[in-house]
C-alpha cells in the first residue's frame, strides 16, 4: 500500500488564492495536454507529408472510430478522478483506497472486448466510415494495430487522470510529454527507414501508449502518490464502480458523441464530396483538437480544484473557482482561435502541402472553426458538473447539442446549401447551446449560494 508524501496538496487546493492556484495547476495541465495536441498533429502531419493525401484520409476515418474506445477509458478515468477529488477533500481514506483497483480492473475488462471487436470489424467500421479503396486499406491497417494497444492508452490516459485529480499537475504533464516525445521521434523512423508504411503510424502510438503506462506505474508503486493504493490489487466494487459510472457516463457521452458527430460529418462529405474533401475535414478536425485538447488540461485542473473543495463544502471558492477558470480559458484559446483565423493557409499547408486551397475552402475552413471560443466554456460548464458529481446534467448537455442539435442539423443544412451546409452545422449549433449552458450554471451557483448560507 502507497501513502504518499503529499498531505498537504489538498490543503492547498483548499487555502490557496484562486487565481494562483489556477496558474500553478493549469500550466502543467495545459502544457501536458499541449503535447499531445501536438503529437495528434504530428501524426497527421507524418502521415500526410511521407505517405500521401489516401494515409492522410485513412487515418481521418480510423481517428474518430478510437472515439468508442477513449470514450470508455473517459467514462472510467474521469469518473474515478472526480469520485477521488471529492474523497480527498472530505478525508474519506477508506474509498480513497479502492479507487485505483477499480480504475485499472474496468479498464482491463471493457478494453479486451474492445480490441477482439475492433480487430474483427475494422474493415466494415472503416468502409462505415466512407472509406474505399486505397483509403479502405490503408485505413483497416492502421486501425487494426491502434486497436490493439487499448488496454495501454485506456490504463496510461485513467491513471493520469488520478495523478491530476490529486491535484500533482506537474508528474502528469511530465509523464505525458515523454510519451508524447518518444510517439514524435518513432512515426517518421517506422514510417520511412523501417518501411512500415501506415503500420508504423499505428506502432508508433502503441510502443508510446505501452512506455505512458510503464510511467504511470511507477508513480504510483514507488511512494509518490498522495492517496492510499494497492497498486497489484485488481478489485470490483459495486458502490465505487456505481458512483463512477454515475458521473463517468457524462465524460463517456463527451467521447462517444464525438463518434456520433465525426461519423455523420465524414460520411456527408464522403457523399456530396470526394477523398480531397474528406482530407480537409479531416484536417479541420485535427486542428479543432490541435486548439481544444489543451483546453482539456485546465479543465482538469478546474476538476481537482472543484472536487476537493466541493468534498470539503467550501461551496464560495466552488463558485470562484468556476469563474476564474472559465474566464482564463475562453482568454487563452481565443487568442490561439485569432491566430487560425488569420493564417488558415499556413496550418492547413503543414497537413497537406501538395492541396492548393482555393478562397472558397478557406472561407468555409473559418466558418467551421468560428465559435471554438465558446468551447471553453461548454468545457468548463461540464467539468464543473461532472466536479460536483452531477453526471446526470452533464450527460443530458452533451447528448441534446451532438444527438438532438447537431445530427439534425448536419443532416438538414446540406440540403440547401450541400457541402458547404456541413462546414456551418457546428458553429451554429454552438452558438445555441452557449445560451443554454449560461441558463444552467446559473441555476447550478444559486444552489451553491443556499448551501453556502446554511454553512455559515
Amino acid at each position: 500500500m502507497s501513502t504518499g508524501p503529499a498531505p498537504d496538496l489538498s490543503q492547498r487546493i483548499q487555502q490557496d488564492g484562486l487565481w494562483r492556484l489556477m496558474w500553478k495547476l493549469s500550466i502543467p495541465g495545459l502544457l501536458g495536454m499541449s503535447v499531445n495536441a501536438i503529437n495528434n498533429f504530428m501524426d497527421a502531419l507524418f502521415v500526410g507529408r511521407m505517405i500521401g493525401e489516401d494515409a492522410f484520409a485513412a487515418i481521418s476515418l480510423a481517428f474518430p472510430i478510437m472515439f468508442v474506445v477513449s470514450s470508455f477509458t473517459a467514462m472510467t478515468g474521469q469518473g474515478s478522478s472526480s469520485l477521488l477529488s471529492r474523497a480527498i477533500g472530505a478525508k474519506d481514506l477508506v474509498q480513497q483506497e479502492k479507487i485505483y483497483s477499480n480504475l485499472v480492473a474496468l479498464n482491463l475488462m471493457i478494453t479486451s472486448l474492445l480490441m477482439l471487436a475492433g480487430w474483427i470489424f475494422a474493415r466494415k467500421l472503416i468502409a462505415f466510415m466512407g472509406g474505399q479503396g486505397q483509403v479502405l486499406e490503408y485505413g483497416t491497417q492502421y486501425f487494426r494495430i491502434i486497436v490493439l494497444g487499448s488496454f495501454f492508452r485506456s490504463y496510461a490516459i485513467g491513471t493520469n487522470m488520478l495523478i491530476r485529480a490529486e491535484g500533482n499537475m506537474k508528474h502528469a504533464m511530465l509523464f505525458a510529454a515523454l510519451a508524447a516525445g518518444l510517439n514524435i521521434c518513432l512515426n517518421p523512423l517506422f514510417i520511412g527507414p523501417l518501411g512500415l508504411g501506415i503500420k508504423g503510424a499505428g506502432w508508433a502510438t502503441v510502443v508510446s501508449m505501452v512506455f505512458y503506462g510503464l510511467l504511470n506505474l511507477w508513480y504510483f508503486t514507488k511512494g509518490k502518490v498522495s492517496f492510499p493504493i494497492k497498486p497489484f490489487v485488481l478489485s470490483l466494487d459495486k458502490p465505487i464502480i456505481k458512483e463512477v459510472m454515475s458521473v463517468g457516463v457524462s465524460a463517456m457521452a463527451l467521447q462517444a458523441m464525438f463518434f456520433v458527430q465525426q461519423a455523420v460529418v465524414f460520411k456527408s462529405v464522403a457523399h456530396y464530396g470526394n477523398d480531397t474533401e474528406i482530407a480537409l475535414m479531416g484536417a479541420v478536425y485535427r486542428i479543432f483538437l490541435l486548439l481544444v485538447i489543451p483546453l482539456v488540461g485546465m479543465m482538469q485542473a478546474l476538476q481537482a480544484v472543484v472536487g476537493i473543495n466541493y468534498g470539503a463544502k467550501l461551496y464560495g471558492r466552488v463558485k470562484k473557482a468556476l469563474g476564474v477558470f472559465t474566464f482564463s480559458s475562453t482568454l487563452l484559446l481565443t487568442c490561439v482561435w485569432l491566430f487560425m483565423e488569420l493564417w488558415p493557409r499556413l496550418i492547413l499547408g503543414l497537413l497537406l502541402p501538395k492541396v492548393a486551397f482555393d478562397a472558397h475552402q478557406i472561407f468555409l475552413f473559418r466558418v467551421a472553426i468560428a465559435a471554438i471560443p465558446l468551447t471553453a466554456l461548454l468545457f468548463a460548464g461540464i467539468s464543473f458538473f461532472q466536479a460536483l458529481g452531477d453526471g446526470l446534467k452533464a450527460t443530458v448537455l452533451l447528448v441534446s447539442r451532438q444527438v438532438g442539435l447537431f445530427v439534425p442539423v448536419t443532416l438538414l443544412l446540406p440540403l440547401w446549401w450541400g457541402l458547404e451546409g456541413i462546414f456551418y452545422a457546428a458553429p451554429l449549433v454552438d452558438f445555441f447551446v452557449a445560451f443554454v449552458l449560461v441558463y444552467v450554471l446559473w441555476r447550478q451557483i444559486v444552489k451553491l449560494t443556499r448551501a453556502e448560507g446554511k454553512n455559515k
